[in-house]
């Protein structure tokens, strides 16, 4: 205790305007989607004027994609993390899946506004084809590691249809809930009804510690 008497703490840094524009750009698309978010309220969220926005950001397309370029960069920091697994952690490999969905919850306007959010920035295309493309390989890795450490256990002719489904369903199910039932505000109920309609395809082929393992997963609420 004496060691710190008279010491000085250091101010925090603030975060940088760049920074608390794209933070308050996030909520807002979160809130109400990209397409009801004007430039003058991402402003006034973040107590600037507006050609201070412009500055950093000259269109909403701009801000759309640089925020996607966050969640690459998280999905990707995620796909590291389950790569250094050890094979046996049915439990690490539970806990992927949900992190996943914590990662859509965060980026959730991106998923549920998908469909229009490729008509405002069709420059996304190619960055979303490419993180899903790198996405799938991942699982396809993992579900090889489950494989080989006796978690899973999938007929050589069910494996392709599955991994396909696992990743449509994982990625639009959100768009699902939009078009097919009306869904606008997403909750973290829906996020973990989406999360249950993935490890209902996976459940058949899980090993009983496996399937403890996702159900144990399941129980606990959403971060």
């Amino acid at each position: 205790m004496a060691e710190n008497k008279g010491k000085r703490t250091e101010p925090t840094a603030r975060p940088s305007t760049r920074e608390r524009i794209l933070v308050s750009t996030l909520s807002l698309f979160n809130q109400k989607g990209p397409e009801a978010v004007t430039t003058a309220e991402i402003a006034e969220a973040v107590r600037i004027n507006q050609g201070n926005l412009y500055y950093h950001f000259r269109t909403k397309e701009s801000l759309v994609v640089a925020l996607f370029s966050r969640f690459e960069a998280d999905a990707l920091a995620l796909v590291a993390e389950a790569d250094a697994v050890p094979a046996p952690d049915s439990k690490a490999y539970a806990g992927f899946l949900r992190k996943w969905f914590s990662l859509v919850w965060t980026y959730r306007f991106l998923f549920r506004d998908l469909p229009g959010l490729l008509a405002t920035a069709p420059g996304l295309r190619g960055p979303i084809l490419a993180v899903s493309a790198g996405m799938r390989l991942s699982v396809d890795v993992i579900f090889q590691r489950m494989e080989t450490a006796g978690l899973i256990s999938v007929a050589a002719d069910d494996r392709k249809p599955l991994l396909a489904n696992v990743w449509i369903v994982s990625t639009y199910w959100a768009v699902y809930l939009g078009l097919q039932e009306g869904v606008r505000d997403l909750s973290p109920q829906h996020v973990h009804w989406g999360l249950s309609q993935v490890a209902s395809l996976l459940r058949p082929y899980l090993s009983p510690q496996a399937k403890a393992d996702l159900e144990e997963m399941l129980s606990e609420p959403l971060a």
